[in-house]
């Protein structure tokens, strides 16, 4: 018999629970939720520059205690990185006293009508390789992706669509999670694609995955703002049962509604004070990550140095020791 669909009553309390699988919990007790509790900053590692080991001084410089992996990494990505490189990349974490919060893959970045046998064959072989540069560099959490969806359905949810038309996703994502939670990780999810384009999507997404506590989602706010739902502390509340994981990065509107220009967060249009605040006050979010902004970039707009001014900014406004 086909297991019942998780209320989100039942998601909810989960989440606020602290349930979850894989080595730690997000709900532990005692000195070791203590130093997770109230979140530290780190940011992709390309974001502090193209050369891995220069980047991870600059980690250090600011700070930082842990490692964000996805891509610049001796011209590799976290999904196709060599074993050799990944033990290399141990070392120098372990040297400067880093820890890999996450392995911010490309898992499932693909477009769900190519069909199921395509998003299997793509994805399931990559994740056996992910998971063996894992056993390695030692992440607490590996991050999946929220696929694409072309030709996007034009008048009904997209869940909606996904249900009737590709049910089949809900089932792969799940044995993805399954994967990773039997490997001994966490399971995110971002919202990078306009699939996650409302938060009843994303909460009925999660609902359809029947796996409350083993899968959390990596809030990327921009993205979704992207996608169509400008950043609120509403919008944040609803999604905090799911969320384990924040992506910060700044972006001006020149209409209040859509995004137009790159920024630092201090220049934001929406409201990262507040939100930020919340995130960390929550407890729930162990680590907030630094992404570039996208956006249409004004003369002489640097990542590295926005970065900069955002850890300045989010411990000037929100915690020192962030």
């Amino acid at each position: 018999m086909k297991p019942s669909v998780i209320s989100r009553r039942d998601l909810f309390m989960a989440g606020a629970a602290g349930v979850t699988v894989g080595l730690g919990s997000f709900g532990q007790s005692g000195a070791a939720a203590q130093s997770e509790r109230g979140g530290k900053l780190t940011m992709l590692n390309s974001t502090a520059g193209p050369d891995f080991e220069l980047a991870v001084r600059r980690h250090v410089a600011l700070g930082l205690q842990w490692l964000d992996l996805k891509d610049a990494i001796w011209g590799q990505t976290i999904n196709d990185i060599s074993l050799e490189n990944a033990r290399r990349v141990a070392t120098i974490a372990a040297e400067n006293r880093l820890g890999v919060f996450s392995l911010s893959t490309a898992l499932c970045a693909s477009n769900i009508a190519e069909g199921e046998a395509a998003f299997r064959k793509r994805h399931n072989a990559t994740l056996e390789h992910v998971l063996d540069v894992a056993q390695i560099v030692k992440p607490r959490c590996i991050r999946l992706l929220s696929a694409t969806l072309r030709p996007f359905p034009e008048g009904e949810s997209v869940m909606a669509f996904l249900r009737r038309n590709h049910p089949w996703v809900f089932d792969a994502y799940a044995q993805m999670v399954d994967r990773i939670n039997v490997a001994g990780y966490r399971c995110l999810i971002e919202n990078e694609s306009d699939l996650f384009n409302r938060v009843d999507g994303v909460l009925e997404f999660f609902e359809q995955l029947r796996r409350p506590g083993r899968v959390f989602l990596t809030w990327d706010v921009q993205n979704f703002w992207e996608a169509g739902v400008f950043p609120t502390l509403d919008v944040y509340r609803r999604l905090r049962p799911l969320i384990a994981y924040v992506h910060f990065k700044g972006g001006r509107s020149e209409n209040g509604k859509t995004l137009a220009w790159a920024s630092a967060l201090e220049d934001a249009s929406w409201p990262v004070v507040d939100i930020a605040r919340a995130v960390v006050a929550s407890g729930a979010v162990p680590v907030i990550c630094l992404n570039p902004s996208h956006g249409k970039r004004p003369p002489g707009y640097d990542d590295w140095t926005v970065a900069q001014r955002d850890i300045a900014f989010l411990r000037r406004e929100v915690r020192a020791d962030l």
